[in-house]
């Protein structure tokens, strides 16, 4: 009777330590630092659209038709000896306490964005005469606040997803190819993006401040859409040369 007591004490608490390990093994909680979120543009995902909100008749020159169509965008890297591909930069401005499945909600700024033209488009005037090609250069507008938010959940060890909304004030610089004249046009877009995957690993030839990887699943790069009124944004994480 003593024997079978004994061992019934012995497999008690060896059920109570594998549930006090689970719990533990369960329960994670992290700090992500405050540093830069380091993204390159995907092209064949990323485009402004002025077919319905068309850039207006004489914007371009006296005479110049409104022009109405999509201009495809690509990525120029800011500084590709040290940034790699970037050529977008998004900034969390603050250190995110975190643990599972809590949802946290943390500033976020747009501080780099260096985006050019797939292919040129074509500027007429006076219904349809005298065709030009322009070049377009997308950046952020000089000293204008670019601050939205990330709301961020840790679903395991290994990271978890994020959504944000962000407000991106942007320059359209159009550049002729003829002379090199250039046309400035101010665009404002509030951009969201949902369930974009994060991990605390990340892939060697990835580039990050190396606690966080934005849109990593695992420490693979995977690419999210950051969306608007007529904009869409395909992004990945950076990668270095």
């Amino acid at each position: 009777m003593f024997a079978i007591h004994r061992r019934t004490q012995v497999l008690g608490r060896a059920t109570a330590a594998i549930l006090s390990a689970a719990l533990i093994t369960a329960t994670y909680a992290a700090l992500i630092p405050a540093g830069p979120n380091y993204f390159e543009t995907v092209p064949t995902g990323t485009s402004i659209d002025f077919s319905r909100s068309y850039i207006p008749r004489n914007f371009f020159d006296s005479g110049s038709d409104p022009f109405l169509g999509f201009i495809r965008l690509q990525g120029d890297p800011v500084d590709q000896r040290t940034l790699g591909t970037t050529d977008t930069i998004m900034q969390r401005l603050e250190d995110i306490n975190i643990s599972e499945n809590e949802r946290k909600v943390s500033p976020l700024a747009l501080v780099v964005v260096s985006l050019v033209s797939v292919n040129p488009i074509t500027v007429t005037h006076n219904g349809g005469q005298n065709p030009e090609l322009w070049d377009a250069r997308v950046s952020l507008q000089p000293n204008q606040e670019q601050r939205g938010r990330m709301t961020i959940t840790q679903t395991s060890v290994d990271g978890g997803t994020y959504e944000t909304l962000q407000p991106a004030r942007l320059m359209i610089t159009f550049i002729r190819r003829s002379d090199n004249a250039t046309r400035a046009l101010p665009f404002g877009v509030l951009l969201g993006a949902s369930d974009v995957p994060w991990s605390y690993n990340a892939d060697r030839i990835l580039i990050t401040d190396g606690h966080f990887c934005p849109s990593c699943s695992a420490g693979e790069s995977r690419s999210s859409i950051f969306s608007g009124p007529s904009f869409q944004w395909e992004v990945r994480p950076a990668r270095g040369r």
